[in-house]
């Protein structure tokens, strides 16, 4: 009796199995998948985004992407902006565990992107082996806003080198976008991670943007955990030849980032040379107190509003 029922539950998934391979296979034939490359195109084209891709074919439960190029169309943004390329992207769904998932291979890395069909203030997305000269930073940012940056607002510029060994972030708010009660974590490391020039707003300018030259930090490592919107433990070490740096913290996150409450320490060990080249910040280094432990280092303590932050 429980042979004829194995049997026969064998069969049943045989024939579901079959099914699934039928349909998968129809869907890869009838499917119209230039038109909807097409209307993709389309869509961006109303967000001043030309993007061109190459193929367009299904995936395990979803759909993948390759050879995708996008570019600015507004004359402004054409004068700052490079192509931006992505090898592949494909998107999945898991209706089990009501998940969107994306998969992204770009910059001889890999960055994959997870998030709830009905919680989309629910995210995960995790980076492995990016290479960061091949990330255009202004591309990226332009990409993601590209209203903002077309009416002049923002005009972001960094060029970095290094590796992007491993990345975790997880972030979750609720569905009024409200900071203070957010919940998450991030976990970064990178290696021979340099800044070879940009551009940093600093906070306690009211952001106001400051050039920056070639700066090495070498192996950089991050974590944090956020809880409620109280950041816990944040932590931003780097340490390579010509600068040596330790933040450690906390951040009451509010409903604006700008308005957060911080409480943290920095201290650091800089190199004469990287300290003529940073200029006006090099001057700001320069007024951090020497530290009464090493008199190689530099060390201060800062608290309040992130746009409004004071030395201790």
């Amino acid at each position: 009796m429980l042979k004829k029922y194995f049997q026969a539950t064998l069969q049943i998934l045989g024939y579901a199995a079959f099914t699934g391979f039928v349909f998968s296979l129809s869907l890869f034939f009838v499917f119209p998948y230039h038109t909807l490359s097409s209307y993709l195109s389309a869509q961006a084209k109303q967000a001043s985004i030309l993007l061109n891709i190459d193929s367009l074919k299904p995936s395990l439960l979803g759909i993948e992407a390759s050879g995708l190029k996008a570019r600015p169309l507004s004359p402004r943004a054409q004068n700052h902006v490079e192509e931006f390329h992505i090898h592949s992207l494909s998107f999945r769904l898991n209706p089990f565990l009501l998940r969107f998932s994306a998969h992204i291979k770009i910059a001889n890395g890999t960055i994959h992107f997870t998030t709830g069909l009905f919680n989309h203030n629910n995210i995960t997305v995790e980076a492995n082996g990016v290479d960061l000269s091949q990330i255009h930073f202004p591309a990226l940012l332009w990409m993601l806003s590209p209203e903002t940056y077309n009416n002049g607002t923002v005009i972001p510029k960094l060029e970095m080198e290094g590796i992007l060994t491993r990345a975790k972030i997880s972030f979750s708010s609720p569905s009024n976008q409200n900071l203070s009660e957010a919940n998450g974590a991030w976990n970064v490391e990178a290696n021979n991670f340099t800044v070879k020039q940009g551009t940093l707003a600093i906070p306690w300018s009211d952001f106001s943007p400051v050039d920056l030259p070639k700066v090495a930090f070498g192996h950089l490592k991050s974590s944090a955990s956020i809880k409620k919107g109280q950041t816990q433990n944040a932590q931003i070490k780097t340490q390579s030849d010509e600068l040596t740096c330790e933040v450690n913290g906390n951040i009451q996150l509010a409903k604006k980032f700008a308005y957060s409450d911080a409480n943290f320490s920095l201290r650091l060990q800089i190199q004469p040379e990287l300290l003529k080249r940073l200029g006006i910040l090099g001057s700001a280094v320069s007024l951090l107190p020497v530290d009464p432990q090493d008199a190689q280092w530099r060390s201060a303590q800062f608290s309040g509003q992130l746009s409004r932050l004071k030395m201790k």
